[in-house]
């Protein structure tokens, strides 16, 4: 009796070593906010609760907390509600996403001012006597509970018909700053595994390129993903590091769980929490959130809806209409990317609707043209994976005709389906990141008119008072 007794006592003190030995290190995360902000009360109140039960814990963002909600977007100080509640949550480390800097450099340099979390990113370059903001830090390596954590940053960028790396924003508002190839820039990096006992890519690259990463990049233990709007539901390893990214909007929040026995991870595992049934709220947190609502002019209605408009196509000719009407050109362009929501109900149509339509502050920019120069913007728009128009129009209808999915030529009529004359030069307009962005041929520099397109959108339905979607689409592509 007495053996058994002792080797029941050797095993539950063999036990209690191990588990002694064991710590976990939970990380919260976001990305993809886009200004959603009327969650932050269930997250702050859930996140309150975690830290009391496990003070080990680090809150994470996965970049772009910026562009989607006119309540942050239009804010009189813009983002700063987005920064003064991640303030009150206790947020650790965000990386930059493309629309963090959809504001401007100088709006950006002061959130970064005012945020009590840092900012990371190796693939952004500044030149500090050109550029607005600081460099950030490529990296930081932390200590949390005994364990070295480090974490790296990246934000996505492509290559451009130049051979410059740029993230998906308006170029004028990169001055002074170089962007590197982020899957390149993440294998410089694989000498932080010597420096620490958890590894961590903090990267607003989209999901595909996260896979792409962590094949190239088993020293990474996990990748806190963003950009693509990925939902992961559970546990996703690949190459033996886990891919996590919770969706967009804030209708999540992810929990990634790590284990580590003598320092060595043992086990890592990604659970999705939706917050639709979470029911508890941080007081203080909700009454800021309705201060941003009150102090917000944005109910204001402009016109009505006579029909709900679906789609890119309907909402894209209304924003399209309201450049040619109150600008008096011939023809006008916005591109899909920019059209920011996929519906606008039947009925009253407010300020709000719009920003979330169009937040991105960009302005109308007017160039005089001939149809074979429209030819060339068209044509050089078309990108053969998608299979779609891109531009979407007011004024005229094109069509794009392509072999083996690259575009050869481009048909154009007015409204009526007669052709355009090829010896006239045509007003058009279009907003300044197609002016910026986008190849094409014109003979001179375009005439910027220094007012949003917007502010053009909110004049039209004021005057419209009331809009009918046009359900039939101005630009197609065929394939030959």
């Amino acid at each position: 009796m007495k053996k058994i007794f002792c080797l029941i006592f050797f095993i539950v003190l063999a036990a209690y070593h191990i588990q002694a030995k064991e710590k976990t290190i939970v990380i919260y995360s976001t990305n993809d906010v886009h200004g959603s902000i009327t969650n932050f009360a269930k997250i702050a109140r859930f996140i309150q609760n975690e830290r009391k039960q496990n003070p080990n814990i680090l809150v994470l963002n996965g970049g772009d907390i910026f562009s989607g909600n006119p309540i942050v977007d239009q804010h009189t100080q813009q983002g700063l509600p987005m920064i003064e509640l991640m303030n009150q949550i206790g947020y650790d480390y965000g990386v930059f996403g493309n629309h963090e800097f959809d504001y401007g450099q100088e709006v950006l340099a002061q959130r970064i001012n005012d945020a009590n979390f840092q900012f990371l990113c190796a693939n952004i370059h500044v030149d500090e006597n050109i550029a607005q903001i600081s460099q950030p830090k490529p990296y930081i390596i932390i200590k949390v509970n005994g364990i070295k954590i480090g974490i790296l940053g990246l934000i996505e960028a492509s290559k451009k018909r130049n051979g410059e790396w740029l993230p998906a924003t308006h170029p004028d508002r990169l001055k002074g700053i170089t962007f590197t190839n982020p899957f390149e820039t993440a294998l410089e990096y694989k000498k932080l595994r010597k420096k620490c006992h958890l590894f961590i890519g903090l990267f607003h690259t989209g999901y595909e390129k996260d896979l792409e990463i962590a094949q190239a990049m088993p020293e990474l233990d996990a990748i806190i993903g963003g950009h693509s709007h990925t939902k992961i539901k559970s546990t996703k390893i690949e190459n033996g590091v886990l891919i996590t990214q919770a969706q967009d909007d804030l209708e999540y929040i992810g929990k990634t769980t790590i284990t580590l026995n003598k320092k060595k991870i043992i086990s890592k595992k990604f659970e999705l929490i939706n917050l639709a049934n979470l029911q508890e709220e941080d007081l203080v947190v909700k009454q800021m959130i309705q201060r941003y609502h009150d102090e917000s002019p944005l109910g204001q209605v402009l016109a009505k809806a006579t029909a709900q408009f679906n789609g890119k196509n309907p909402l894209g000719s209304l924003m399209t209409d309201a450049i040619v009407n109150i600008h008096q050109v011939d023809f006008a362009f916005q591109n899909s990317g920019g059209v920011r929501i996929g519906m606008l109900p039947k009925g009253n149509i407010t300020m709000a609707d719009v920003f979330k339509l169009d937040p991105f502050g960009n302005t109308v920019v007017v160039y005089e043209m001939t149809p074979e120069e429209i030819r060339t913007l068209l044509k050089n728009s078309h990108r053969k994976y998608n299979k779609r128009v891109d531009l979407l129009p007011s004024g005229l209808k094109y069509t794009i005709y392509t072999k083996d999915g690259v575009a050869t030529r481009v048909s154009l009529t007015d409204m009526n389906g007669n052709p355009l004359d090829e010896s006239r030069r045509y007003k058009v307009g279009m907003n300044s990141y197609i002016s910026s962005s986008y190849k094409f041929d014109k003979p001179q520099p375009g005439k910027e008119m220094k007012v949003k397109a917007s502010d053009a959108l909110i004049e039209y339905l004021k005057q419209q008072k009331e809009v009918t979607p046009h359900e039939a689409p101005r630009g197609i592509v065929i394939e030959e």
